[in-house]
């Protein structure tokens, strides 16, 4: 069953796993399939000194374009954006990825961090 068509992104959120996912540079993305029906993505970021791994399960829909990432101009930060799409209902479907360049879209039923920690931001100390 193909998900795309047709459907409006424009209420999902951005899935908490990664705070303001878009400013992470994408650095790998490996695709499994070890049993029929389970697919999963791990992807690779980093920002500034940190980097991590996100586990996709449940991978649906997983599409790489041709010439993807050579499409952005060199220094462009190819990041991309995870979608919180619970509100859709869809059966085993609660993750929507997409490159921010285009190129890179999958469906997922789960994502967790693998490897690495995001560092918390800095609080300002009251003077």
């Amino acid at each position: 069953m193909e998900r795309a068509s047709g459907v409006t992104l424009i209420h999902a959120k951005d899935h908490p796993v990664l705070r303001d996912a878009v400013a992470w540079q994408l650095t790998e993305v490996q695709y499994a399939l070890p049993r029929r029906g389970d697919a999963r993505v791990v992807v690779g970021v980093c920002r500034g000194g940190e980097s991590l791994q996100l586990r996709f399960e449940g991978v649906d829909e997983f599409a790489v374009t041709s010439g993807f990432p050579d499409a952005p101009a060199y220094g462009d930060r190819v990041g991309v954006r995870i979608l919180d799409v619970t509100h859709l209902q869809w059966e085993g479907v609660t993750v929507r990825v997409e490159s921010s360049c285009g190129g890179l879209s999958f469906w997922a039923r789960s994502v967790r961090i693998a490897a690495g920690q995001p560092l918390a931001p800095r609080r300002r100390r009251r003077a």
